[in-house]
């Protein structure tokens, strides 16, 4: 059987081979540029389906189904057809052709990747092996790799991402981790269109050399495919590493739940598939290290006492101290695992040597950073570090943020990991132990991350924080999928699965959109106001700017998932076209609701707010700017104009606003609706923010808010008025 299974490998690895080498060459002479977004994918695109064509034999094969041949030659003529519109695309005039077909391409592998899992089944057999096959592996590395040449041709790296990479150049071509001759040189320029500039807080050494405040782990394990390959040699090991944690997660079900292989398979490929993890796969952050070692770590902890010998031990160390140099909050995660470990154990000597090994290490990364950069923490400050200066309340609301923030959050991103929250009330009532240990392990974590200052998401793709803990959490997941027969599963995993599939397919079409500015909105939601005109930000909960929605999306959810999951009883053959019907619904509501709720916040930085000559203050990119009250900047001749969902006859408006003085003259701030004036406010000196309050006002519906600021006097320099927000007190 092992011949016959390294004889299947063998020729797989040649009929993939030959596909690559068929796309490279393919895409040499379809004249594709070397700068043509889709010249990668073209090239892979052959290898893909090949890939997933030979998985899906060996499926086949486990569940006894036979192959149909039309169904292959359809696939291959419509790779073909595809690859033809790759090449002639250029005389479209549609503007997103590539985004377009990239699109089809990623729908085409997901409807594989879909049709594929099913037949997976009977791989598993009635228990969850211990070793569960490769495919579980190989699966999922192959739709990383299918989104790979795209997404990193649209979105090159960000936020830490190029910093992680500079250190790896460094490592694979000069052997140090001095990045001083690195930004003289402008190796960004290898990976990315500009060159970086060394970050706020990077360590200098004593003779002038310049160090990254990030660890030098991950980068040392991508210094050689970085050399080698590049920046796509790194990316692949990434996608790597998390092809491994995927199949790992496997693993782990063994230890919770060896009765049930269909809800373990279903857990996987939510996980494995779905965001955030897919969007992370070619992504350089610690956030998959972690979450691999993390796996790995909890799957050692639980093996059972008889098997539990000294190579666990030492295998749950290293991890410990591995995710220590990964990343030093991760001390955060690894503590507790240590600690889960010991109390598993109730050895004395072992809980001796495990809080010395761990008081060594820590101590050691203290020390190191202390005598090499000057500060035990490279960047944070002890003002960074005061969570008790965080009220409860703030606490609350970003942990909330963490999941439900329509920029940042978990189900924001991927909404079908909503069925979460059925799966905690399950685990508070059925399986106590796991969610405790579950708490011990990732509780500290969550609550260091929500109180820390610069919480706002992270410049990243969302649930960057929470991340690492995902794949312990879906462990939650796998006792629900039991129930999916019912009316309410069915109905809440079509609806939710369409629009996870939805905006998954957009997320990797336009990777970018992943990314947010931490202003209360989103690229989705942004696009959407200015395609219709309306507010959509007023719908979506936000960290950034606390609103109504805030709380009641949570509240809301967190009564109507678990209610719907579980009542009604029976079953229902609609149920998933009830589902569907009802993300429809909800869809038109919101529209609906939007253009007719009554306006009574205006944020400046919302798409709505059409400003002529205004811009952003602080800028975009300033340091720490989600820290600071921030707005629209409206120099002297400058105005802007808002929409307004009028509330009722008469309106009081507050506006919130700052001078800001470039000269001692007297600045004017005009207020109306483009037809009316309903206040002018002069202000003299500039400094601090005030309200300043204009009305009661009759309004006429259909009228927007016009605010203006008069001209300077001649030949004096600008002033400007920062607006932060305007409310609206309707009578």
């Amino acid at each position: 059987m092992r011949s016959r299974g390294w004889s299947r490998g063998a020729r797989s690895a040649v009929w993939v081979l030959g596909a690559l080498l068929s796309g490279v060459a393919f895409a040499g002479v379809g004249g594709l540029e070397g700068d043509d977004p889709l010249r990668g994918t073209a090239a892979i695109a052959p290898a893909v389906l090949v890939a997933l064509w030979r998985i899906e034999l060996w499926a086949e094969d486990q569940d006894g189904a036979g192959a149909d041949p039309t169904i292959r030659l359809l696939e291959g003529s419509l790779l073909l057809g595809w690859l033809l519109l790759v090449v002639v695309r250029g005389s479209w005039s549609l503007p997103s052709g590539s985004e377009v077909l990239a699109g089809a391409f990623f729908l085409a592998v997901g409807w594989k990747i879909l049709r594929t899992i099913p037949r997976l089944r009977p791989s598993l057999g009635e228990s969850v092996p211990r070793r569960p096959p490769a495919v579980f592996f190989w699966l999922p590395l192959v739709a990383y790799l299918a989104i790979l040449p795209w997404c990193t041709s649209q979105r090159p790296p960000d936020g830490d991402e190029p910093y992680y990479l500079l250190v790896a150049h460094s490592l694979a071509f000069d052997g140090d981790t001095d990045l001083r001759n690195n930004y003289v040189r402008e190796d960004s320029r290898r990976y990315m269109p500009r060159a970086l500039e060394p970050q706020l807080g990077d360590p200098v050494g004593p003779d002038g050399q310049i160090y990254s405040r990030h660890s030098a782990l991950l980068p040392l394990v991508l210094a050689l495919p970085y050399r080698v390959a590049g920046s796509h040699g790194a990316f692949a090991v990434m996608a790597g590493l998390t092809a491994l944690l995927a199949w790992w997660f496997l693993r782990v079900c063994r230890r919770h739940h060896p009765d049930r292989p269909g809800g373990a398979l279903l857990a996987w490929a939510l996980l494995a598939f779905a965001p955030p993890v897919l969007l992370y796969s070619h992504q350089v952050w610690v956030e998959i290290p972690a979450g691999l070692l993390l796996v790995i770590g909890w799957d050692t902890v639980h093996l059972s006492p008889e098997r539990r010998k000294r190579g666990a031990w030492i295998l749950i160390l290293a991890v410990v101290v591995l995710l220590t140099f990964l990343k030093l909050r991760l001390l955060i995660v690894a503590a507790p695992l240590l600690l889960l470990a010991v109390i598993r154990s109730r050895r004395g000597s072992t809980i001796l040597w495990s809080g010395l090994i761990l008081a060594v290490t820590a101590g050691g990364v203290l020390l190191y950073n202390q005598s090499r950069f000057g500060n035990p923490l490279r960047i944070h400050s002890v003002a960074d570090l005061a969570f008790h200066e965080v009220s409860p309340f703030t606490v609350l609301q970003r942990e909330l943020g963490l999941f439900f923030d329509g920029a940042f959050g978990l189900f924001a991103a991927a909404p079908l990991w909503l069925i979460l929250v059925p799966g905690v009330l399950r685990a508070v009532r059925r399986d106590r132990g796991l969610l405790a240990r579950l708490v011990l392990l990732l509780g500290p974590y969550f609550l260091v991350i929500a109180s820390r200052r610069e919480w706002f998401g992270g410049w990243s793709p969302p649930f960057r924080y929470g991340l690492l803990g995902l794949p312990l959490l879906a462990l939650l997941l796998v006792p629900l999928w039991e129930d999916r027969r019912r009316v309410g599963p069915r109905a809440l995993l079509a609806g939710l699965g369409a629009l996870t599939v939805g905006l998954t397919l957009l997320w990797l079409a336009v990777p970018g959109w992943t990314y947010n500015l931490a202003d209360g909105g989103s690229h989705l939601a942004d696009a959407a106001s200015r395609l219709l005109g309306l507010d959509f930000n007023r719908l979506l909960p936000s960290s950034v700017r606390p609103r109504v929605a805030t709380w009641l999306w949570p509240s809301t959810l967190g009564l109507l998932v678990p209610l719907v999951w579980w009542r009604p009883r029976r079953q229902l053959p609609a149920a998933g076209a009830l589902g569907l019907a009802a993300l429809l619904l909800v869809a038109a509501g919101g529209t609906a609701l939007t253009s007719r709720l009554p306006t009574r916040v205006l944020e400046m930085e919302d798409p709505p707010v059409v400003s002529e000559k205004g811009r952003l203050h602080p800028r975009k990119w300033a340091v720490e700017r989600v820290r600071r009250s921030s707005g629209l900047l409206l120099p002297e001749g400058a105005s802007l104009r808002a929409p307004v969902v009028a509330g009722g006859n008469r309106v009081v408006l507050v506006l919130r606003v700052r001078l800001i003085e470039n000269d001692e003259h007297p600045t004017g701030l005009t207020i109306g609706d483009g037809r009316r004036t309903f206040s002018r406010w002069r202000v003299r000196e500039g400094g601090d923010w005030v309200d300043v309050r204009s009305g009661p006002v009759r309004w006429i519906p259909g009228r927007d808010l016009h605010l203006a600021v008069g001209p300077p006097p001649e030949g004096a320099p600008r002033n400007g008025i920062v607006v932060d927000r305007v409310l609206l007190e309707w009578r």
